[in-house]
């Protein structure tokens, strides 16, 4: 068997992430109304939200099986939707979590490229019999999002107007707002963000399917490391279960943060890219999951 080497030639870098894209994305996309309360809470200051007393939360469950840079995987993700920074509003993404084969690729390319708040879990299933569809996301033995749907309609019909049928051959602009940031240290060693980059992501969904559907349960255990149960569900509004690619146009910087505005930025960033481990000293787990 041939051996690579820890040297690779600069010029072969550069297809490095050149066109990525998730093609033939499958699986469930689920959207409530959240705690106008909770929302304000998660969501950095930098921001506002387009519709303060009733913030969207945006979640998706699918088998990426065709990433142009790995292997397939299992990604799973959750934020605002509605947020706005300046002229641009978008998805402002809280944690994404990824398993299978493909899942480290995944997570490092685009949490060290673009930022994205990856991290990995257990398990991540997506399942479709007949017109029900089921999902479950399993992280460090914690059942932190498990929802049913049901293709058809919509639970709120406003969602029609929302979001317009997408038939077959459609295309979708998507836009989100992620962080990247520097680490280093203060004079007492206490780890610091000295510089944060807004950055906005810019993606196209090219669908081949798009069936709405209306949600008929969601579960989420409460996590000390993956909360996304703070994210409560107020009002039930929809699901659809689709097939899609999703290529990224363009990632730009939108803003730069500097000194204690990058840094009171970690509050917001922590537990969508570390465990609780990471700041704790009595923590242990034994087993496998």
């Amino acid at each position: 068997m041939k051996n690579g080497s820890y040297f690779v030639e600069r010029e072969k870098l550069n297809s490095f992430m050149k066109g990525a894209a998730m093609n033939e994305e499958e699986g469930l996309y689920i959207y409530w109304e959240t705690d106008p309360k909770v929302a304000r809470r998660v969501l950095p200051p930098q921001f506002e939200l387009v519709d303060p007393e009733h913030p969207l939360v945006y979640s998706y469950f699918v088998n990426i099986r065709e990433p142009t840079f790995a292997p397939w995987y299992m990604e799973a993700g959750i934020g605002i939707l509605g947020a706005r920074y300046k002229e641009h509003s978008g998805l402002y993404f809280c944690n994404l979590q990824l398993s299978g084969p493909g899942a480290q690729m995944g997570l490092l390319s685009g949490r060290e490229s673009s930022g994205l708040p990856k991290k990995m879990c257990e398990k991540i299933v997506v399942e479709r019999n007949d017109d029900i569809a089921h999902t479950v996301v399993e992280a460090k033995g914690r059942r932190i999002f498990e929802a049913e749907i049901e293709i058809g309609s919509y639970n709120e019909p406003t969602m029609e107007a929302a979001f317009p049928k997408l038939v077959p051959g459609a295309s979708a602009d998507g836009y989100c707002f992620l962080f990247k940031y520097d680490i280093g240290w203060d004079s007492d060693g206490h780890m610091i963000l000295p510089k944060t980059a807004l950055i906005g992501y810019d993606s196209v969904t090219d669908y081949k399917s798009y069936e709405a559907a209306s949600i008929k349960s969601i579960y989420m255990e409460p996590s000390l490391d993956d909360p996304w149960s703070e994210l409560v569900v107020v009002k039930p509004l929809g699901a659809a279960y689709s097939i899609n690619s999703n290529w990224v146009r363009g990632v730009h910087a939108l803003a730069t943060f500097e000194g204690k505005e990058s840094d009171d930025l970690f509050s917001y960033l922590f537990a969508g890219r570390y465990d609780r481990s990471t700041i704790c000293a009595g923590h242990q787990r034994y087993g496998q999951y």
